[in-house]
């Protein structure tokens, strides 16, 4: 049993040495260890940013392209469209309130424009207006398009619709103010005595009344002829109501009006009012008349700013019998415009991001090489307000926008390309900043000597940090969205007043013909082919549609927000929000105050 028990000490013993290294082998274990405890120490965050694996296509993007088609032939309704997040908006309708997209109406029954829309929204909020009936639907986005038809829309959308009949096209035209059926002839065939129409089938007029019904009389009843032609109207037919007529007006146009009235049983009274929508109208005149004889009263309207149709309103006020709905008759109402108004002063607009929201630009200036990925060198925040005349048609961009910061020393300027628009298509460019003489612009603004129309903001960042400023972009004649192109357009930076070295977004083409300087610096390992992104896909310029705020300087980016390596790495998919002031998205101690 004792050498047994030898036997099994001796093996444990050789086995035991077997698995102990020599000195030699704990050295060199010893050595790797620290080197790759080192290497991991030595990996900064801009290194571990450039290993990041960023898909070929992606751009660094936070919006898109969105197509908006209505189709609604209904004349005189109004849209307005919103950004939509059913995670953020959907406990707040005022919240929704502030996203606005686009206002106007639609020309020929049609509105169809190219929008810019952040990728955090996938639905819209789309508000109808027909005089004082509102509908409101939430129309999720498809394929980039947002289609919306009143036709194909549910049912509580159709019983808010109170077409009127006075313009198949609605207005269209500004100067299509004409009045329908003002001596009431367009209607049934009556008796001999009177008729209870519903109102969709007397042309061009409308009832206030819930029944809908409007009360004709054939000249000679109960004695009373009518004024004009064969027809003529009381004022509430079974209740207490007005009759109304909506006509398409332009802005300062001046309207002449007439109207015949007459009491039933003895003096009634009745007033004209004239105004923007049924609620706001305001008394024009008051008609106090006795039963023997018609008797006019006229008067002479003037359409305010802004307002591109007008309400004229016969309303009841008292009768001889104290029944209102006994009495006020009226015939042979006339409305001409004498003095047309500004078609001009018709508009619509667009918005980008949202009316009251702004989008932010960051630039690195180190362009071809790669920087600190600080995405701070020049910070501006800006707000597009497009303005579309009746047609859709874009007439005159604003950009309002800010310096917000400069992280750097050089002093570089800014300016967009209008891609598609060439510098003739613009009358004028106001509000830009030009102070260092690197820079020669055409009469109206635009620079010279480019193909396309060249706006350039400011030449010396330095000089503009903390100003509140609006570039004016007006056209000689109107063009669409699709040809404009949509927001952000092609915006650039201009390296410390080198006018040969700009700064894009990904894959957006330089203004420039590159020089012999340009050339050698693009041909670098860093920006090889010119794309404005390095070998790994990582960008000099992002375009953040919200507010970003700066890291600090040399504080790179993903140090900053939490999610933006998730976002850049997923191609945009994950994160779109990446920039947002949520909950663990921002490391605050790193962004700038």
């Amino acid at each position: 049993m004792k050498y047994f028990k030898l036997y099994i000490l001796f093996t444990f013993i050789v086995t035991f040495n077997s698995c102990v290294p020599d000195g030699i082998e704990i050295q060199e274990q010893e050595e790797t260890i620290q080197e790759q405890e080192e290497t991991i120490i030595e990996e900064t965050p801009k290194q571990i940013l450039e290993k990041l694996v960023v898909p070929e296509n992606f751009n660094f993007e936070t919006e898109r392209n969105i197509t908006l088609s209505i189709n609604d032939t209904t004349p005189f309704v109004k849209y307005e469209v919103y950004a939509y997040s059913q995670e953020s908006d959907s406990e707040s309708t005022s919240k929704t309130q502030d996203n606005l997209l686009y206002e106007g109406r639609p020309y020929n029954g049609l509105i169809t424009q190219e929008l810019s829309l952040s990728t955090i929204y996938n639905d819209v909020y789309i508000n109808r207006i027909d005089g004082l009936e509102n509908y409101s639907e939430i129309i999720p986005i498809k394929d980039d398009k947002i289609n919306f038809s009143i036709f194909s829309s549910n049912d509580s959308a159709k019983k808010t619709t109170k077409a009127n009949k006075v313009n198949d096209d609605g207005c269209s035209d500004c100067t299509d103010n004409f009045f329908l059926n003002g001596d009431f002839e367009e209607g049934p065939q009556l008796p001999t005595t009177y008729n209870l129409p519903n109102e969709k089938n007397v042309n061009g007029w409308s009832t206030t009344a819930s029944d809908n019904i409007i009360e004709l009389w054939k000249s000679g009843f109960l004695g009373v002829p009518a004024q004009s032609g064969t027809y003529f109207a009381e004022l509430n037919a079974n209740r207490t109501s007005a009759l109304y007529q909506r006509i398409c007006t332009s802005p300062g146009a001046e309207i002449s009006w007439s109207v015949w009235h007459r009491g039933r049983a003895g003096e009634d009274v009745a007033v004209v009012r004239i105004g923007e929508n049924l609620a706001t109208a305001t008394v024009e005149k008051t008609m106090s008349t006795g039963k023997t004889s018609w008797v006019n009263y006229s008067g002479t309207y003037t359409v305010p700013d802004g307002q591109i149709d007008t309400y004229f309103i016969f309303e009841a006020v008292s009768t001889a019998t104290g029944n209102k709905s006994v009495g006020n008759l009226i015939d042979n109402i006339e409305i001409i415009e004498t003095v047309p108004g500004n078609c001009a002063e018709i508009v619509n607009k667009l918005f980008y991001p949202t009316k009251f929201a702004v989008t932010t630009l960051a630039f690195e200036d180190q362009w071809p090489y790669t920087g600190d990925y600080d995405f701070n060198d020049l910070i501006i925040s800006y707000n597009i307000e497009t303005y579309l005349n009746a047609e859709n048609r874009v007439t005159q961009l604003d950009f309002n926008y800010i310096v917000e910061s400069i992280g750097g020393s050089y002093n570089n300027g800014f300016g967009i390309e209008l891609e598609n628009i060439s510098p003739s298509q613009i009358s004028s460019v106001t509000g830009s900043n030009l102070t260092e003489g690197i820079i020669h612009n055409n009469p109206n603004g635009t620079e010279e000597g480019q193909p396309n129309a060249v706006i350039i903001f400011f030449d010396d960042s330095h000089k503009n940090v903390g100003l509140i400023n609006t570039i004016s972009v007006e056209f000689s004649s109107p063009v669409s969205t699709a040809s404009l192109g949509t927001a952000p357009f092609n915006p650039f930076l201009i390296v410390n007043k080198n006018r040969n070295k700009e700064i894009h977004l990904p894959n957006k083409p330089s203004t420039i013909f590159p020089t012999l300087e340009t050339l050698e610096e693009t041909l670098t390992i860093k920006d090889l082919d010119g794309d404005y992104k390095t070998p790994q896909g990582l960008p000099w310029a992002i375009n953040v549609t919200g507010e970003y705020k700066a890291p600090k300087e040399s504080e790179v980016i993903t140090n900053a927000y939490n999610y933006f390596a998730n976002w850049a790495a997923s191609g945009g998919s994950s994160y779109p929000g990446w920039y947002e002031d949520k909950p663990g998205y921002r490391n605050k101690k790193f962004l700038k105050n």
